[in-house]
């Protein structure tokens, strides 16, 4: 019996992405994508990014996910209920329709404004009725949303690949009901239950959606360190660190003897001073010395 399909993603070359260039036209950068409604079904091996339902009765579990470890993670919604939660929208049968398209984009892109465009699943067949309904939503094709496009024949590219993220070339190989195999894995049938598809766009990061851009990330970092460190509150946050570092410099026992004869040597020295101002200096050669000290330990810096 035909296996169900999760939503997939499509790549394509397309030559930007939200106005922007993509780095790495060509097919020499694609990544392997795949995806099955049983996580066990998808060798660990080869496999760059696994793909597996967010929502639905085929959800996976964070176990499932967990088995491809150090790959990216893609979440696809088949209800069209988690936007927030999922990098892709599965347009077929059994899942949402074209009318929820729209909708679900608008609802995505709110969430993570600056992040990657939503991207819809769907086979050739819906393209033409779900670019209509994306169309007259006022949603444009690479600014508003992409595609992850089905073929499951072989057919690895569309003719017209504008905002294709990815293509679903192979499907899941058939089975029998008795559970064996009733075909041979080739062009267009992968050798278990689960599909696979080409990422076309090396730009496409899921799990990486911020509703910032990196670089405004990191200048927001940079303003609030510069802030905090004007703050009093963090001087004293620092100032206890400080102390921190001190209490654990005096745990090591070089370091411990080290200080403790330098105030052995301050203690003498400012017992013998008579004038303030030679206390105040022989303060001053103490602190130095210290000073020293704490930057020995400290690690290099780079």
């Amino acid at each position: 019996m035909e296996l169900p399909r999760l939503p997939k993603v499509i790549s394509d070359c397309d030559p930007k992405v939200n106005g922007e260039q993509i780095a790495g036209k060509g097919a020499e950068l694609t990544r392997i994508m795949r995806d099955s409604t049983t996580p066990t079904d998808i060798p660990v091996h080869g496999t760059e990014l696994a793909a597996g339902y967010a929502t639905g009765k085929f959800k996976w579990s964070a176990k499932g996910y967990a088995r491809f470890p150090g790959v990216p993670h893609v979440h696809i919604d088949c209800l069209g209920t988690s936007p927030e939660k999922a990098e892709i929208l599965d347009v077929e049968p059994g899942c949402a329709g074209v009318q929820t398209a729209a909708t679900w984009a608008k609802k995505r892109k709110a969430a993570f404004p600056d992040g990657y465009p939503p991207i819809i699943y769907c086979d050739r067949n819906t393209l033409t009725s779900l670019l209509t309904a994306m169309n007259a939503a006022g949603l444009r094709i690479v600014r508003d949303f992409r595609l992850w496009v089905a073929t499951l024949d072989g057919t690895k590219r569309i003719d017209d690949m504008t905002g294709v993220t990815a293509v679903q070339h192979k499907h899941a190989r058939k089975q029998k009901p008795n559970g064996q195999w009733a075909e041979q894995p080739g062009k267009s049938a992968t050798t278990g239950h689960y599909d696979e598809s080409i990422v076309y766009d090396d730009n496409w990061h899921p799990e990486d959606d911020l509703p910032y851009t990196k670089n405004a990330v990191i200048g927001l970092v940079k303003k609030g360190v510069a802030e905090e460190l004007l703050a009093g509150n963090t001087r004293d946050e620092i100032l206890n660190l400080v102390k921190q570092g001190v209490a654990a410099e005096l745990g090591a026992g070089n370091t411990r003897e080290e200080i403790l004869n330098l105030v052995k040597q301050g203690v003498a020295a400012e017992l013998g001073a008579i004038h303030a101002q030679e206390a105040l200096s022989g303060l001053a050669r103490q602190l130095t010395d210290l000073t020293i000290l704490v930057n020995k330990a400290l690690p290099p810096t780079r």
